[in-house]
């Protein structure tokens, strides 16, 4: 896929670190310009650092996607830079322990936080994006979301809304959006090893509690986020421009049975 993006200009939400860094990695080795999101700009900065070695062009913007104001600022950014934007790929969530908490007991202020970061950024990202796009009659939009808008989790029903969410919206877009020659597309990655780091592979080791994934996996491993960014460097192409509305799981066979 090397220099199949080539002048053009991606978003990458949440990019600098886990999925997020490596999409930013394999874009930017496509021959994108990529903008990665990261909480603050600090961090932005720093993951912006690590991922732009040799002739990849990246940069990081501050912004805490829970609010409309910073959904709005994070593209305009991208448009102040660049003068245009070709790509967006909607990654930054809220998962893992910070998503979780039982039913019964999960708190109106928590469930806001993952349905805003989660569901309502990739909206409003999308809708800000779209808009430029549509001034050029191209640009895909690219929402990240899980196997878990399938599968039911336990302890995390916010979580799981919110991710099946993020699979109508995507159908939503790109019926919209086709005739502006926009296409929306959708990943819902499986188990993934990540951690913090902007550049760190998956490692064999993994807690007892999540062994069931390997087992469970019928191609006998978790996933890497590399695996996942593949996909979505793919969905960007031209290869990919008769795909629009759909999701793909990349789960290693896991919802297959």
């Amino acid at each position: 896929m090397t220099g199949s993006l080539a002048g053009r200009v991606a978003l990458v939400t949440g990019g600098g670190t886990g999925i997020g860094a490596a999409i930013t990695a394999h874009l930017a080795d496509a021959g994108a310009v990529v903008v990665l999101g990261q909480s603050t700009q600090t961090k932005a900065d720093a993951a912006a650092a690590e991922l732009g070695s040799g002739s990849r062009t990246i940069t990081g913007v501050g912004a805490n996607l829970a609010t409309a104001e910073a959904c709005r600022r994070i593209v305009a950014t991208v448009l102040e830079r660049y003068g245009r934007i070709d790509i967006l790929v909607n990654n930054a969530g809220v998962t893992g322990a910070p998503a979780t908490g039982a039913f019964l007991e999960f708190s109106d202020e928590l469930l806001d936080t993952v349905i805003d970061v989660n569901l309502k950024a990739a909206f409003r990202c999308g809708r800000e994006a779209a808009r430029d796009m549509a001034t050029r009659g191209s640009g895909v939009i690219v929402n990240v979301s899980s196997v878990a808008a399938y599968a039911a989790q336990l302890d995390a029903s916010a979580y799981v809304a919110s991710k099946a969410g993020m699979v109508g919206l995507t159908r939503g877009m790109a019926f919209e959006l086709a005739p502006l020659g926009i296409r929306a597309v959708c990943i819902a990655p499986g188990d993934i090893v990540v951690n913090g780091s902007a550049t760190a592979a998956a490692g064999p080791s993994m807690p007892p509690s999540t062994q069931r994934w390997l087992r469970d996996t019928p191609l006998g491993r978790r996933g890497k986020p590399d695996d996942v960014a593949a996909v979505v460097a793919f969905l960007c192409s031209d290869a990919a421009g008769f795909i629009t509305g759909e999701t793909i799981l990349v789960d290693g066979g896991w919802l297959s049975y």
